[in-house]
């Protein structure tokens, strides 16, 4: 008999292990937590600290938890301890809980597990985190460089005071002397303008997600980026006129691109200093998307992949390095050219031209 009794208990003793084995392990009843409401963006916006189980979270005033939400019921949920653990039990609601993406309904429950770091639940529309302090803590994140960094105004000053003096000389080599000043004053306004409407959108964007306006890195960012397609502008036609290199200013675009799509990541990065890595691929993708379209417009309109042909602007000759060709060589050097001119001179006058003959030979 006393055989038959102990076989039966280790029966029951196995069955009970197996079905603790196959549960979901629960959070102890007697740890204390902290219920957060999350904000759209992720950051909390307010936080419950939680001594004693059970919890009543709902709109009514007698709940330990107050929620404002028209989507949560008076006595929404609450969070109690069964069978040494913690549970879900949801009251008399229409819209429920979501707990850990799984919806549970009116009256049902549902056990905590305690493996996890923080338990994320949804009432109505109102986003909550529990954390539970038995929980392994997250590691801490480092802040971007953008949040730590105190951009000094000076150094961002002295760039603009470049910047406007680039500008100026620009404008003097290419208006005529006498509307010097009147140009000078419309390219300096209008460059003021776009850089107040610029920084200050994105200032306001930033503000928008990250509740910090960085003003003064956007600022930078404009300037840096500006005097970088300031020296594009110079650089590629001035090396391609010394070296004799006319692929620099045929494909100097790239690098208008490249200039752009660094100070739209500088600029997002600012907005969203979380995701580096995928705002890096956005500005690459987006910037080679670019330079494609382009050297396909280029070949639709010119049969050709650069942008322009050589040089738009004659510089000193003291500045050239490439040999000069000599009068022989550029003579044989435009022999491929009368063939084309022949060809063309024998096609039939376009009709906007007429038939190509005059009254005067009839």
């Amino acid at each position: 008999m006393g055989e038959a009794l102990d076989s039966a208990a280790a029966i029951a003793a196995g069955h009970e292990a197996e079905s603790e084995r196959l549960a979901p392990p629960m959070v102890r009843a007697g740890s204390s937590g902290l219920l957060e409401v999350i904000d759209r963006d992720g950051h909390v916006r307010q936080a419950w600290p939680i001594r004693t189980w059970p919890v009543r979270i709902g709109r009514a005033l007698d709940n330990e938890i107050v929620l404002t939400d028209p989507h949560v019921a008076a006595h929404h949920f609450r969070i109690e301890a069964v069978d040494g653990g913690l549970a879900v039990r949801v009251g008399d609601s229409v819209n429920g809980v979501t707990l850990g993406g799984h919806h549970i309904g009116r009256g049902a429950v549902a056990p905590l597990r305690r493996d996890a770091d923080a338990i994320d639940l949804v009432a109505g529309r109102t986003r909550l985190r529990l954390r539970l302090a038995e929980a392994a803590l997250v590691p801490e994140v480092p802040l971007s460089t953008i949040a730590v960094r105190h951009l000094r105004l000076g150094p961002t000053l002295a760039l603009a005071a470049v910047l406007l003096a680039g500008l100026a000389f620009n404008t003097y080599l290419d208006a005529d002397p006498d509307n010097f000043v009147r140009a000078l004053g419309y390219a300096l306004l209008t460059g003021l303008s776009a850089a107040a409407i610029w920084c200050s959108a994105w200032a306001l964007l930033s503000k928008t997600i990250t509740r910090q306006a960085h003003l003064g890195w956007h600022l930078r960012v404009f300037v840096v980026g500006a005097l970088a397609l300031l020296a594009l502008s110079v650089i590629p036609g001035l090396f391609a006129f010394a070296l004799s290199w006319p692929w620099l200013t045929d494909f100097s675009f790239i690098g208008t691109y490249a200039v752009g799509a660094a100070a739209l990541y500088f600029h997002l990065l600012a907005a969203e200093p979380a995701r580096p890595r995928l705002l890096a691929w956005v500005v690459a993708t987006g910037a080679l998307v670019g330079v494609v379209l382009t050297l396909w417009f280029n070949v639709q309109r010119s049969s050709l992949l650069g942008d322009e042909l050589y040089m738009s602007h004659l510089y000193p000759p003291a500045l050239r390095i490439a040999r000069p060709l000599s009068t022989d060589r550029f003579i044989d050097g435009l022999a491929p050219l009368h063939s084309i001119l022949d060809k063309k001179a024998k096609e039939p006058a376009s009709a906007d031209g007429g038939s190509g003959r005059s009254d005067d030979d009839e």
